[in-house]
This record gives structure tokens, C-alpha cells and sequence, in this order.
């Protein structure tokens, strides 16, 4: 009986959604997912396009503690515009029958995606179709293109945005990054590990990076960011920032670097970005060890240098 009074509930809101759309006409909205960096993709895609088209921009945030890994919903502390939609309602709560059913009717249902104006990309890198799709779709997908940030930008997302909240520990770092300019340095672990296609990058990635920087003039500290303190202080020399309050924190105090050696993680993609066009950033080539190649994703500015991967179950750390 509860299994046939939420499938009554998905048609329903099928319909509503379907039959009262009207007033979001004009409106692009985006479906928020992954980390933070992945959620900073989404709200530029949507940013990009709803410029674009002259349109509101509606961010829909319940979709954001689904996956391998709960992140929270980091992006809200940034000051970005957009009407942002609850991050709970009945029918997403990750694992319940809705949110399931749900996403599983918008998977096979090409008919309903097209009736919902729902646009799912399949390419986690450029996706050329975004900035030709009408004002009302609805965008899902990951977007991870250095373009699409670009043109979020010309319509008005800021290169940096603004902590809500800034802590006196983030005013204190980027005091002294205005002193010090730090070279920082991104060694991505955590969650990485449950997915070998992804990749660890070793200690010898960091010190050809360190170094092919050290060769072209800059100078500073370095600073290492990491989700895992302890594998990070093992593979890289210099001094472990701790005590961020939350991610947006981080990654905003990581975006005043002089210099930045990233991981092969949009987190440390954001950091440099946001820290301007002309700071020099290495990147390791290919993106992911196994994973698909991401076109579109690293700016032509920046400099890749070859990855080097810890072999499956190996750890720098122990």
C-alpha cells in the first residue's frame, strides 16, 4: 500500500509539473551535484545560459547528497545570485521510494524529459549544445568546461564570489597570502580512494610540478590543501593548512595563491580559477587514470604535466 501511495504521488507531481510550468517559463534552472567544485560547474552552466537568454536563474539543490559522497551543500557559502530551491523536499530525500522512482522515470523517459524541458548531458567536459538550448530547460549534467565559466563571467557570476560569512580564520590566510605568495598545492584523497578511475597522483607528480614552478621565477611558501592532512604532509614539503570551517572557506583562501600545483579535482580546478587568468597552474595530464577524457576542461593558459599514479592499493602515507 505505501509502495502504490508513492507511485500515486510521482504521477502526481508528473502532472503538476507538467501541467504548471508556465510561470518558470522563462526561468533556467540547473540541478546541483557532486562536491563543491562540481556544484560550481552546475551554477555556471546555468548562469551561462540563463545570461544568455535573458532569463532567471533557479538552482535546485536537492539532489546535492546523492552519490558516492554526502558534500553537503558547500556552494551556499558563496554570494551568488539565483533563486535557490530547498535542499529537502518529499519526494528527493536521498534512498526514499520518490526520490528513486523519480530519477528513474526522467532516465527512461526521453518523451517526459522532452515534455519537462529537461536537458541531461551525457559529456562531463564541453558540451557545445548547452548555449544553444531555450530558456526554460532544466540542466543536469556535471559541465566541467573552462568556456562555460568564461561566459558565466560575461553575464555577471564573479570570477571570485564572496564568502556569506567570512571567518576571522579566512581573512587571517588571505592576509598573509597577500604577504607571503604561496605556492598552493592540492593533494585530492578521500573519496578518490573508492574510485580507482580516477586516480591518486604521487609524490613525484607534486615534486615535477613543485619544481617546473620553482624554474620559472616564483618563490613563496609552499601551501599544501588536502581532505587527507596525514597522506598530504608525506608527499609534499611545506606547511599543511588546517581549521577551515567549511569547504567554500577553503577553497576560498586556496584561490589567493601566487601559484598552484591542482589535483585532478575540479575542487583545486576552482581554487585556480578563481584566483585570475595570468596566476601560473599546473595540471596533471590525463585527468582521471582510467576515467573518460574531459575535453574543454583545463584553460589553454594553463600548463599540463604528465600524471603519475599511485598503483592500486599503494600508500605514500604509510
Amino acid at each position: 500500500m505505501r509502495e502504490l501511495t508513492s507511485r500515486g504521488h510521482v504521477q502526481l507531481f508528473v502532472f503538476v509539473l507538467a501541467r504548471y510550468r508556465l510561470p518558470m517559463a522563462r526561468a533556467v534552472s540547473v540541478q546541483i551535484v557532486g562536491g563543491l567544485g562540481n556544484q560550481l560547474f552546475g551554477y555556471a552552466a546555468g548562469a551561462a545560459l540563463a545570461g544568455q537568454r535573458r532569463a532567471a536563474l533557479i538552482l535546485d539543490t536537492s539532489h546535492t547528497r546523492h552519490g558516492i559522497t554526502d558534500h553537503g551543500l558547500a556552494i551556499t557559502g558563496f554570494d551568488l545570485p539565483g533563486t535557490w530551491r530547498p535542499e529537502r523536499r518529499w519526494w528527493s530525500t536521498p534512498g526514499r521510494y520518490p526520490s528513486r522512482a523519480w530519477a528513474r522515470l526522467i532516465r527512461k523517459s526521453p518523451w517526459l524529459r522532452r515534455r519537462l524541458r529537461i536537458y541531461s548531458s551525457d559529456v562531463v567536459g564541453h558540451d557545445r549544445a548547452i548555449l544553444q538550448l531555450p530558456a526554460g530547460t532544466a540542466l543536469r549534467g556535471y559541465f566541467q568546461s573552462w568556456k562555460l565559466a568564461a561566459t558565466a563571467m560575461d553575464y555577471g557570476m564573479p570570477r571570485r564570489p564572496e564568502l556569506r560569512q567570512p571567518s576571522q580564520w579566512a581573512l587571517d590566510l588571505a592576509r598573509r597570502s597577500a604577504a607571503e605568495k604561496p605556492l598552493i598545492v592540492h593533494v585530492r584523497r578521500g573519496d578518490y580512494a573508492l574510485v580507482p578511475q580516477f586516480g591518486l597522483l604521487d609524490s613525484d607528480y607534486y615534486a615535477r610540478a613543485i619544481a617546473r614552478h620553482r624554474s620559472r621565477g616564483i618563490t613563496g611558501p609552499v601551501w599544501i590543501f588536502s581532505d587527507d592532512h596525514r597522506a598530504a604532509a608525506t608527499m609534499v614539503t611545506g606547511e599543511v593548512i588546517t581549521g577551515a570551517p567549511d569547504a567554500a572557506h577553503e577553497m576560498w583562501v586556496m584561490s589567493h595563491g601566487a601559484a598552484y600545483v591542482i589535483a585532478n579535482s575540479t575542487f583545486s580546478w576552482w581554487a585556480a580559477w578563481m584566483s585570475g587568468s595570468r596566476t601560473p597552474v599546473v595540471a596533471p595530464a590525463p585527468w582521471f587514470a582510467q576515467g573518460p577524457v574531459v575535453d574543454g576542461l583545463i584553460p589553454p593558459e594553463w600548463d599540463l604535466l604528465d600524471a603519475q599514479w599511485l598503483q592500486p592499493g599503494g600508500d605514500e602515507s604509510a
